[in-house]
């Protein structure tokens, strides 16, 4: 992971020779940094031109040690982006105006909102891509998800809603639901809060119908539904990871993700622990782990230049 505030200084045009040949190796490292870089110079242009002086100087001036100011940013920054391409499009859009596809990305430890253009919301989770039209077609809307997100989607009985996330698709007409299915991951995860949903396999193979209350889920690669029992989980839209008498194995693998960072657990004792509790994403990986030090009694050392916790 890149610092910060080199990516900062880069944006305004301040860094220096070494720092521009720091960041474009960087770069060349990954397509995941590719896009993690466009996401943030796109939130940061768009802050520059819409935010206030105050909010501006608090945004360039982000350090790491109070990077959830950066977040909170980036959270309306991308909010405002989208914003600006929905009031476009509401007002010079027209039946006969080009589809394209857009794309957002959410580097780790980060969140965004956004409204599409028929009115539905839509929160990203950390290390979420999401994909979207500049404009829904007259017979459909349709999205692609790689990561979590929750939406609330603006009812329109004469034109379904669909969420692919490649191998299921999610289809609705007005309702809110919580999605998890990152590419990288095997789970597969829909919470209905209210509404009704309709889950199908993208080659036919299965289909379900989800009602409000209920969570369908992967095992043994088929649907199950089990009751929603605890709504505090989709809290991440507040900033928020919450634990609630999961296994530490399960906690360790929803922290690589939300941080993308790698996870060595060589003490195997601990992964069948359950731990209870809440923490601000913001506040870091190691802020998690010093709580389960604490806690349960793990042990971990942190490698910064290879991105890896290992816990003995």
């Amino acid at each position: 992971m890149i610092d910060s505030d080199k990516l900062n200084r880069y944006f305004r045009g301040d860094s220096s020779q070494q720092e521009k040949e720091e960041i474009q190796l960087w770069l060349e490292e990954s397509e995941e940094n590719n896009a993690e870089f466009m996401s943030l110079r796109a939130l940061h242009d768009i802050t520059l031109c819409s935010l206030p002086e105050q909010g501006i100087r608090q945004f360039n001036h982000a350090t790491r040690k109070n990077r959830h100011i950066l977040f909170e940013w980036t959270k309306i920054a991308a909010a405002i982006l989208i914003t600006f391409g929905v009031s476009y499009y509401f007002l010079n859009g027209s039946s006969n105006e080009e589809i394209k596809m857009q794309t957002l990305h959410v580097p780790a430890g980060q969140r965004a909102e956004l409204a599409l253009t028929d009115g539905t919301k839509v929160w990203l989770n950390s290390l979420t891509t999401f994909t979207f039209p500049n404009r829904f077609t007259e017979e459909s809307r349709r999205v692609h998800v790689d990561g979590e997100a929750y939406f609330d989607v603006k009812q329109d009985n004469k034109k379904k809603f669909t969420v692919n996330t490649g191998a299921y698709d999610i289809h609705v007409l007005g309702t809110e639901f919580n999605v998890i299915a990152y590419s990288k991951d095997t789970r597969f995860e829909t919470s209905l809060i209210t509404g009704s949903v309709e889950i199908e396999a993208c080659n036919g193979s299965q289909k379900l119908l989800l009602y409000p209350g209920k969570k369908a889920y992967l095992k043994n690669n088929q649907l199950v539904t089990v009751p929603l029992l605890d709504d505090d989980l989709f809290l991440w839209r507040d900033g928020i990871l919450n634990f609630r008498n999961e296994r530490v194995e399960e906690i360790l693998s929803k922290l690589e993700l939300y941080y993308n960072i790698k996870i060595i657990n060589q003490k195997h004792t601990i992964k069948d622990i359950r731990y209870t509790g809440k923490f601000r994403i913001d506040d870091g990986v190691e802020h998690v782990m010093n709580v389960l030090k604490i806690a349960i009694g793990l042990r971990y050392t942190r490698d910064s230049e290879n991105n890896t916790i290992s816990i003995n």
